[in-house]
Order: structure tokens, then sequence, then C-alpha cells
């Protein structure tokens, strides 16, 4: 992790002190405030790459202090922490644009790896691929083969027919699909998605494996700190879904060949008669 410009603005001295010791031990540049109107009129949020903000302060709160920020300085990490976490403020804060939602207490080695990984997801090249429109997706025809093994919540939820998840769930603002999704009202409000996103929302901090935040297996917890990539349990399931895309591709050659098959008989025929 680069050495970044951090903001901690926390009204617990305790805890304060902390988070400004571990990430100044550890060579990033920390200022901090105890109150939500002494970080938003004495300070110049731009400054900042990382704002690590309590939910709950003096004056203003942890969501107006967030509301600001991504109106000042939008590309900055933000990530909530609470001693009094809900569905509904993790809601407020990820669609605020929060990086994360984290309980308190908060191990801090944790919550370095999490900003830590924010900046991998954005500087991890990722291939072309081309998506349907999201009102395409919704009439695709299904794999008859075999059983999807990561369906992304969306077609779990019964909204779209067929889409599998590249991006181990992390639903909030990595997957563009998810994004596009959540901007249309008639799917964001949808009852059929709500309980698959109170259920990632709930899971926000907690070492959840990303299976099991999705609803897909029943329990599993994460001791990679979601380094998927060195998780055997990621690779089986990754493998399987390798796997069914060759099973699909397969399928779509033989489609393939049947048609021009069909087109070089009937051009044949038509040669014959002429």
């Amino acid at each position: 992790m680069e050495k970044e410009n951090m903001l901690v603005v926390e009204d617990e001295d305790i805890m304060r002190e902390a988070l400004s010791d571990y990430f100044s031990d550890v060579g990033h540049k920390v200022d901090t405030a105890n109150n939500g109107d002494k970080a938003l009129e004495s300070l110049n949020l731009t400054d900042y790459n990382v704002m690590i903000v309590d939910l709950k302060l003096p004056g203003r709160d942890g969501l107006s202090v967030l509301k600001d920020i991504r109106t000042k300085n939008p590309k900055a990490k933000v990530i909530i922490i609470t001693a009094y976490p809900s569905i509904e403020t993790a809601k407020e804060a990820i669609r605020g644009g929060a990086t994360d939602y984290l309980p308190k207490p908060i191990e801090l080695d944790y919550l370095e790896t999490i900003i830590r990984q924010s900046y991998e997801i954005e500087e991890t090249p990722v291939l072309p691929v081309e998506e349907p429109p999201v009102e395409e997706a919704i009439v695709e025809e299904p794999i008859v083969e075999e059983e999807i093994v990561t369906p992304c919540i969306w077609m779990q939820a019964g909204i779209v027919n067929k889409r599998m998840c590249t991006l181990g769930y992390q639903c909030n603002t990595a997957c563009d699909f998810h994004v596009a999704m959540m901007k249309k009202e008639k799917f964001r409000d949808d009852p059929r998605i709500k309980p698959f996103l109170d259920k990632l929302y709930s899971q926000l901090g907690k070492k959840q494996c990303r299976y099991a935040m999705s609803g897909e297996i029943s329990l599993r917890s994460c001791d990679r700190l979601y380094k998927c990539e060195s998780c055997e349990f990621h690779q089986t399931m990754e493998d399987e879904v390798d796997r069914q895309l060759a099973i699909r591709d397969a399928r779509q050659k033989r489609i393939r060949a049947k048609k021009t098959d069909r087109v070089a008989t009937v051009y044949n025929s038509v040669r014959k008669d002429h």
C-alpha cells in the first residue's frame, strides 16, 4: 500500500489516537478531527486520499460528512466506522459512496487490508468483455447443460435470466452491471432483490467468505482477508466456472456449425437447380 494522506474523524479519544498512531507508524500522513463540523469547516477535504469517519459524531454526523466528501473529493476512499451498526445505515453509507462500512471494534490490520484492496481492485486490468445492455440481459437464453456455479445476485433474485458473477460478489462499486441495475428505480426497489442486498450490506466488514455472502453456500468464514487468488476453495469454484464456460462455448460452436451446414445445403441446392 502506497503512503497516503489520511484523515480520521472520530470523537472517541482512544479510538482516534489508536487509528492515528497505527497509520502514522506505517508511514502515512494522518490528520484528525473530533467532530463533523471541524472536518467540514476547518480542513480541506481535497488534501486526503483516505478518510476514516465515525458514523455518530458531534455536530454533522458521519453520513453528512460522507456526502460533503463525495462532492468535494469524489476519488477519496471513505471508510465509515460505527459502534451502532445497522442494515439501514450500511445501505445509506454504501449508496452514498463509502468504500466500506465497519462495525467496532475494528482490527486495525484488517482495516489497512481493506484500504489496500480498494486500490488493488482499481488497478487490476480487466479484459474487455461484450456485455449486453441491461434490458437485453433480462431476456437472455439460459444455459441448459449445467446450473451456473456463481450466479449473479440479480439472477438468484429472478430478475435476470442468466449472468455469472466474476468479481467475487463485490457488488457495491466494482461491478458495472450492479451499478447500472441500481440506477434503475424499477429494479433497485424490486422486492425480489432486497433480501440479497440486505444480506450483503449486513455482512460488510465481517470475515465472511464471498460465496457465503452471496447466499450460494450456507456458511464459510474467510481466513485469507479476501485474497481469493490464494484460496483453494475459491480456485475450486473458479475451475468449475471455467468448465461450465467451456460447455457453453462448445454448445455455441455446435449451433454455429449447424447454421453453417444449413446455409451450405441451401446454397448447393440452389446451384444444382440452376
